[in-house]
């Protein structure tokens, strides 16, 4: 009988030089920001249950321990870039257990009210990003906990489900309440509700799912739901001064010319590459060139 594989361990990384933790399930990609600017750390993207007890970890490791956390705690808040269930899926805990402040793009808002239409990408969309699934260890057990959750939290052509109302709606232009240095940035194009979060001291941009990456470039996401919207946020992402890119899914990717070297939205996968990009997850070798 062959033996069970077993789920692969979470890949964590450290950026000590902008102060971030990357803490990484396959192609799902959570990030600690260990100080927003007034000494506190933030989470964003905490898109599963099973994260949790990461952060908790990469916190204790720095003097911190969630159980002590609170709207009064070190734990600053926790933010998502937009509602896919693959980014809000560990809210609840994290605010039902320990009162951690949230925070989400305000379109998340309007699509609730209804004054802002429910706009999923489909399977034809989703297919252009299997070189970036391709790029990251697999493990089905996170795709599986994130379908779980999706019942409960977040947004899809079904509606809006929100099991909390948040400490805030964030708007463009606005900067993280109570993390001065983090700068919101609206950028439609892959969801309506596609936010960024930019710090201009280090030159990052925590970009959610508006730019990706595969094969160590930035890719403006080629799965988006609006190509007029994804060419405006580009021509705006484009024109930072970024240096240090943390991409929703994809490895992070480093370098004075990150934007300038970045693949268009525009440019999506061949057949070939897309049939190549599948045979890699299906044979779980992530990171292995292509052939």
């Amino acid at each position: 009988m062959r033996a069970k594989r077993s789920a692969p361990a979470p890949v964590i990384t450290e950026l000590p030089e902008i102060g971030v933790t990357v803490i990484s399930r396959w192609l799902y990609n959570c990030y600690v920001i260990h100080d927003g600017g007034n000494g506190q750390p933030f989470v964003v993207d905490l898109g599963m249950p099973s994260q949790l007890p990461l952060v908790a970890d990469v916190l204790s490791r720095r003097g911190s321990h969630l159980s002590e956390l609170g709207a009064a705690s070190e734990l600053g808040a926790a933010v998502a870039t937009h509602g896919h269930a693959d980014h809000v899926g560990g809210l609840p805990p994290l605010r039902d257990q320990h009162g951690t402040a949230v925070h989400l793009p305000i379109a998340i808002a309007e699509m609730r009210a209804g004054t802002r239409a429910l706009r999923p990408p489909g399977i034809r969309e989703v297919s252009q990003i299997l070189p970036v699934m391709a790029s990251q260890p697999r493990d089905l057990e996170a795709s599986r906990e994130i379908a779980g959750t999706a019942t409960s939290i977040g947004w899809s052509g079904k509606g809006v489900r929100l099991p909390f109302e948040p400490d805030s709606w964030l708007s463009d232009g606005d900067h993280l309440p109570g993390l001065p240095d983090w700068q919101v940035l609206n950028t439609p194009g892959h969801s309506d509700d596609s936010t960024c979060l930019f710090h201009a001291p280090t030159r990052t941009l925590l970009s959610g799912d508006a730019v990706l990456s595969a094969h160590g470039r930035a890719w403006f996401n080629p799965e988006f739901v609006d190509p007029e919207l994804s060419a405006t946020s580009e021509a705006r992402l484009r024109a930072l001064d970024v240096e240090h890119l943390l991409p929703g899914h994809g490895l992070v990717v480093t370098g004075p010319r990150v934007m300038t070297e970045a693949r268009a939205h525009t440019d999506q996968p061949s057949i070939g590459a897309k049939a190549s990009a599948l045979w890699q997850v299906l044979r779980n070798h992530a990171g292995r060139p292509e052939t």
